[in-house]
């Protein structure tokens, strides 16, 4: 039994639900929207049949009825209601509009449409018809369509973020992007809580190109979905691209989304991607650790295992690509990098093993090929060797990497020169400026015996290739072929300098053996010509230091910049936080200008004078000045020069090791740990030593400024 209460309050819900026949009809009708509203349908539907048989003449009660068969499908159903209510009562727009409904879900587009058109025509405000009318026409007739929703619009206009939202598409369609364009910004200001719209609007302007418009959108879509990882990803993915290029504002979003989830393969990826270009791998390594992808996509197993390589973790990225290959045996890219990370280590029967085992599935695997004749000619297989090296000549006869590999791996072992010749000759052609396929050209005429030929080839890749230990070691066997034993010596010290493996004690062992062949009286000007040549004397030259001080057992630490500018200006500055000056030296010729001491605990006319004679030792060293009329004291074996003005003693490798001038034999400077920058040889440590008093320089191999390159070619 239903409360006469509830009755009353549906009656009055329900319009149109007075003209029903009689008190029963109202309560199976009444029965039925109680059933209908807790989702008992088919019960509700029931009651409706009823109250149709009770009251045929409501039209209400079989909208009712036929809405709700459209929403459970039973469209059949429907459309025996449909045909009824216009059939009763056609003079009603609504009625049509219902109709429409009903055709419209069963199919018949053409149907739907006459009768939507009908409600229209018997009511120009049913703005219902006038939506559906738009919709029908929005695949066939976008205009129409267009037309439609801007008179619904002029009847609905608080739904103008919807509306114009519905219009962007349409005009989109239409590739009408300007007005599509106007619509969207329509909408934004009807409603900028309304997310949709905004996204269409973002990627308008990121079409357009306009990526710094689309991200101020896709930033302010973030007020209203701060939490939304994909948005997070888009604006980050838009920030690396090439239009931008700011990764510290990508880094921001992806770490966001990394915030978010840890997991996030797209936020892992980027995140590692940007630690990588700031050759942080370990950090790298940590955000591919986290990727559920890790386990799923041999791709990010792979650049993972890269970064573990970079990072000198190679134990991990072996164990990595091993876990790999179980998991991806058809995977030969896996196998590939596995193969080349047992090479590394030093496993290379396991190493071969496994390229041998792509090569049987995969025979014109380049890279595994060319992998297995390096390999095979670091271990002297030479039937190796030419096997694979002739079988990737013949898929590709163009590749100057093989032609170049090939002939100098048989010339090197006086086989085949005439064919050796010919293999680099060709690379050389295909490669001219390459400067090791010129090494390699002067290799083979030098062991044809010609030269000349290779001296002049020599001299070229040096040019292309000025810091490169077999170069000039190379250049120093031509030179002693031809007798020239003074430019070999010169070209092994250069060799021995640039290389602290065997192949620099090879080329050591060389420069002494030259020596032999020298005049005792040429020696001093081979040693201070070779230091001058590899020094960075008279070229312009700043760098940042981190600055120690011990005295009175004090020690000090502070950051320093030293500057020298050609051809006789130096300057030495500490600096505090934020490279704020705290005292500086500066010397121009022999004008010495000075702070005030910067320890208080030192006398003042002291430090002046020890700060004084420091820089412009220092200076004597940039300048050059310091090797003014130095002599080998003694033969090409001596490890000091004398005369000028200063004592100068060289370090095991023949470099600069330390200095003493004779004005004042109470001040050592010393230099060490040497390394190129722009081909000059720079010591990495500058100290002074006076009494009670030393001062260390230590500069920042990342932080120098060099503008000149050395071509230690004349």
């Amino acid at each position: 039994m239903i409360h006469t209460r509830i009755i009353a309050a549906l009656l009055i819900l329900v319009p149109g639900a007075a003209g029903a026949s009689d008190k029963s009809s109202y309560l199976h009708f009444m029965n039925g929207l109680l059933l209908e509203r807790r989702g008992h349908y088919d019960s509700a539907l029931q009651e409706y049949r009823t109250t149709m048989l009770l009251d045929p003449e409501s039209v209400f009660v079989y909208k009712q009825a036929m809405n709700l068969a459209l929403h459970v499908g039973r469209v059949k159903e429907a459309g025996e209601w449909a045909d009824y209510i216009v059939r009763i009562d056609s003079g009603t727009s609504d009625n049509w509009v219902v109709y429409g409904n009903v055709q419209w879900a069963k199919g018949d587009t053409a149907a739907a449409r006459a009768a939507y058109e009908k409600a229209a025509a018997l009511d120009q405000g049913n703005d219902e018809a006038l939506y559906q009318l738009a919709s029908l026409w929005s695949s066939k007739s976008p205009d129409k369509s267009i037309g439609y929703l801007k008179k619904y619009l002029e009847l609905k206009p608080d739904e103008a973020a919807e509306v114009n939202y519905q219009l962007a598409q349409l005009y989109s369609l239409k590739n009408d992007q300007e007005s599509a364009k106007k619509c969207l910004l329509k909408s934004k200001e009807a409603d900028s809580a309304y997310p949709q719209p905004r996204y269409m609007l973002a990627n308008y302007y990121e079409v357009k190109n306009d990526t710094a418009a689309a991200l101020n959108e896709y930033i302010e879509l973030l007020s209203l979905e701060e939490n939304n990882i994909e948005l997070l990803n888009h604006i980050g993915e838009l920030y690396v691209s090439p239009a931008v290029s700011d990764l510290a504002s990508a880094e921001k979003y992806f770490s966001m989304t990394y915030a978010l989830d840890k997991t996030n393969p797209a936020a892992c990826f980027w995140l590692s991607v940007i630690c990588e270009q700031r050759q942080d791998f370990t950090a790298a390594s940590g955000y591919l650790e986290t990727s559920r992808e890790l386990k799923e996509n041999p791709a990010v197993a792979l650049r993972l295992s890269y970064y573990y390589t970079q990072n000198g973790r190679h134990a991990q990225a072996i164990s990595l690509m091993e876990d790999g290959h179980k998991k991806w045996p058809e995977n030969l890219e896996i196998t590939y990098f596995l193969a080349l990370g047992y090479d590394d280590v030093g496993k290379t029967a396991k190493a071969v093993e496994l390229l041998k085992d792509i090569l049987a599935k995969k025979p014109d695997y380049t890279e595994a090929r060319l992998q297995y004749a390096v390999i095979s000619e670091r271990e002297n297989d030479m039937a190796a060797v030419e096997e694979h090296f002739r079988y990737l000549l013949a898929k590709d006869p163009e590749n100057s990497t093989v032609l170049n590999y090939l002939g100098y791996s048989l010339a090197d072992r006086g086989m085949k020169l005439d064919e050796a010749e010919g293999f680099i000759s060709r690379a050389v052609k295909l490669s001219p400026s390459n400067g090791a396929y010129r090494d390699s050209l002067a290799w083979v005429n030098y062991k044809l015996g010609k030269y000349p030929a290779a001296l002049e080839e020599i001299r070229t890749a040096l040019k292309l290739l000025p810091a490169d230990a077999t170069l000039w070691e190379h250049a120093g066997d031509i030179y002693a072929a031809l007798e020239k034993w003074e430019e070999a010596w010169r070209a092994y010290s250069f060799s021995s300098r640039m290389e602290s493996s065997e192949k620099g004690r090879n080329a050591a062992a060389k420069m002494k053996a030259a020596g032999g062949h020298i005049a005792a009286s040429e020696a001093p000007k081979l040693v201070s010509g070779v230091l001058r040549e590899l020094g960075p004397a008279g070229k312009d030259f700043s760098a940042f230091a981190k600055v120690s001080a011990s005295f009175r057992g004090k020690t000090l630490k502070m950051d320093g910049v030293l500057r020298f500018s050609a051809p006789d200006s130096f300057s030495f500055t500490l600096v505090g936080p934020l490279l704020a000056p705290m005292w500086k030296i500066k010397i121009d010729g022999a004008q010495v200008e000075m702070d005030a001491p910067a320890f208080k605990e030192v006398d003042a006319e002291t430090f002046s004078y020890w700060a004084a004679l420091m820089g412009s030792e220092l200076k004597a060293y940039l300048s050059g000045a310091y090797l003014s009329d130095a002599r080998l004291d003694g033969g090409l074996d001596s490890d000091r020069l004398a005369g000028g003005s200063r004592l100068v003693y060289l370090d095991d490798a023949g470099n600069t090791g330390k200095f003493v001038p004779l004005k004042e034999k109470k001040l050592e400077v010393r230099f060490a740990d040497h390394f190129f920058r722009n081909f000059y040889l720079i010591p990495r440590t500058i100290e002074f030593r006076v009494p009670f008093f030393s001062m260390k320089l230590t500069l920042d191999g990342e932080q120098i400024n060099m503008k000149d390159f050395n071509t230690l070619v004349p």
